[in-house]
């Protein structure tokens, strides 16, 4: 349980990116502690070689939203790369068998098969500003830049090196989770400002990961789901928590800071 809830907030944020600096407001050429290593967060979760193998394809073509440059007309290349590793991982039985890259990944799924006729309406008005947004929120939200100090964190490093371990990662998701509480309600409402509708389309699609997290969560024994939201960081725990997140997907953000109140 524990790894799923990693994967899918990791994925949600490694998907985001490859190998680039963080600090978006610098132009000069990134140095070694500030790029992003990507292979050092896999190892950290643990993600097996199998699983890696199936992946990496996939995780290479999101670039352009690291990048922020042609988000829009690369999506075929990432759907169909994403079917790929799915098929992939169906092929080694063994590999996923609690297909835990499919329901971190759910948000990809969910916009290259469910909802690919409303994106592809919209894919006109969201070509010109997509990459715009992006990097507005980025500036807000730092998003990429705690990505990047995870992931040249030295207790995370020393997780990869181990074979992973997830209880030193969830320590230090804090700043993560912070990202993506900026991160959502901006692209939401710069999204709906440019072309109608189409951030509610993105908020539903990026919540679908967290929505299968909180689902099995929820059925857990209470001392159990009692002891593992103690365990998450607070930022976080909005991701585990049905109630909050359809709060959430329904435009309402204060249920993000529901644990500072």
């Amino acid at each position: 349980m524990r790894a799923l809830f990693l994967s899918s907030l990791l994925f949600f944020t490694v998907a985001n990116g490859a190998v680039e600096p963080a600090n978006a407001d610098k132009d000069s050429l990134p140095q070694e502690d500030q790029m992003l290593d990507v292979d050092t967060i896999f190892r950290a979760m643990g993600v097996p070689y199998c699983m890696r193998k199936c992946i990496d394809p996939f995780i290479n073509s999101t670039t352009s939203l690291w990048y922020m440059k042609d988000v829009v007309s690369q999506a075929r290349q990432v759907c169909t790369l994403h079917a790929q590793a799915i098929t992939c991982l169906k092929n080694d039985q063994f590999c996923d068998h609690n297909k835990i890259f499919v329901k971190a990944s759910s948000s990809v799924q969910y916009m290259c098969a469910t909802k690919h006729v409303l994106f592809e309406r919209m894919e006109k008005c969201l070509n010109p500003v997509v990459d715009d947004v992006m990097s507005i929120c980025d500036k807000q939200c730092y998003s990429r830049s705690n990505l990047t100090a995870f992931s040249q964190d030295s207790n995370v490093k020393f997780a990869a090196t181990v074979g992973g371990n997830a209880f030193i990662v969830a320590d230090h998701l804090g700043p993560l989770c912070s990202s993506l509480q900026c991160t959502l309600p901006c692209v939401t409402k710069k999204l709906n400002s440019k072309c109608a509708l189409s951030g509610w389309l993105s908020l539903d699609m990026l919540m679908q990961p967290f929505d299968a997290v909180a689902v099995m969560i929820d059925q857990l024994s209470v001392p159990l789901k009692d002891l593992i939201t103690k365990k998450i960081d607070k930022q976080c725990r909005f991701a585990v928590n049905p109630t909050r997140l359809n709060r959430i997907r329904n435009g309402d953000f204060s249920a993000f800071n529901m644990d500072n109140l």
